[in-house]
């Protein structure tokens, strides 16, 4: 699992373009493509795999304006589902 401190960054097979503020995409493991809203693709372009998830909670929080527990609630929350899904590698 991973925690505040963690540094995730996209699995490297994954290919993605922003397109109209959302992301698309294509998991080519899983013969997939997803499609990240507006909030879900700037998560996508901050994974860099230097940055933790408190810190992209952070960016999200004064870009969006929405509370500081709140970003960090819903980037945790979202990053999560993108593990489950072998979206993403956690360090």
């Amino acid at each position: 699992m991973f925690t505040p401190e963690s540094n995730p960054k996209p699995k490297a097979d994954i290919v993605a373009r922003i397109v109209d503020d959302e992301a698309v995409l294509v998991l080519p493991q899983q013969g997939k493509v997803k499609v990240l809203n507006e909030v879900g693709a700037r998560i996508w372009e901050l994974l860099d795999g230097q940055q933790t998830v408190k810190d992209i909670a952070r960016t999200i929080h004064r870009e969006y304006e929405v509370p500081q527990a709140t970003a960090e609630a819903d980037t945790l929350e979202f990053l999560g589902d993108l593990v489950e899904k072998d979206m993403v590698d956690v360090s």
